[in-house]
């Protein structure tokens, strides 16, 4: 009986073997893995993306984080676009407009309040300005987590004519209050914003960097 066993366990393995490369074939033959370099890219930008949403994610919903732990946060945000990196706010609000450079925010010269600047070529401020003062995420006084449906989310690594990596990238950043509910002890789980965040990346010195991207309200994330 054992041995009766064994054999049909080594024949469902063999089976299953031969399953997995003929899969592997289909997926080669229709495109999804012909290109290795271009699916470790896609694998290095992917990190920065889940780095994103861990640095505009609060990280004690409890007690909320301290001054230490956003300033922090600010900083590892920053972190992820090159030092002329630009975001642009794409709205009719205070806030939109363009934020360029890099930043410190604990140093008012390069982490500025918003100056008001909404025009098409003028500039708020910083990276640092949009994290620190814009991002809803980073407010001391919001317990937010940001959520990004898998489906939508697109980068398209690509060289260029000087073996350069860069990338369009597409997010979209769906924030949450997880603040308690005194009566249940429960996350709220309460909608608060929706956004995208549609740009490039470059790969320098073998890290991928953000860019410039422009950001604004988005709709119910379908498929």
């Amino acid at each position: 009986m054992k041995s009766t066993a064994k054999k049909r366990y080594t024949r469902f393995l063999a089976l299953l073997a031969v399953g997995t490369i003929a899969a592997i074939g289909v997926a080669r033959a229709g495109g999804w893995w012909e290109d290795n370099d271009r699916l470790a890219q896609s694998a290095e930008l992917e990190k920065v993306h889940a780095a994103f949403h861990a640095a505009v994610s609060v990280h004690d919903p409890v007690n909320g984080d301290s001054s230490e732990v956003i300033t922090q946060r600010i900083r590892d945000a920053v972190a992820l676009w090159t030092r002329d990196g630009e975001i642009t706010i794409v709205s009719t609000a205070a806030s939109a407009g363009n934020y360029i450079g890099s930043g410190d925010p604990d140093d008012p010269a390069t982490c500025p309040e918003p100056s008001g600047d909404i025009s098409a070529t003028g500039q708020q401020g910083t990276l640092c300005t949009f994290f620190k003062y814009v991002s809803g995420g980073l407010q001391p006084s919001n317990k937010f987590v940001s959520l990004s449906p898998a489906y939508k989310t697109k980068y398209v690594p690509v060289k260029d004519h000087d073996g350069q990596w860069k990338s369009s990238v597409y997010f979209e950043c769906h924030y949450f209050d997880v603040s308690l509910n005194p009566a249940t002890r429960q996350p709220f789980w309460t909608a608060k914003s929706h956004v995208y965040l549609n740009g490039e990346a470059e790969k320098i010195d073998g890290q991928w960097l953000l860019t410039r991207a422009s950001t604004s309200a988005v709709g119910v994330p379908v498929p």
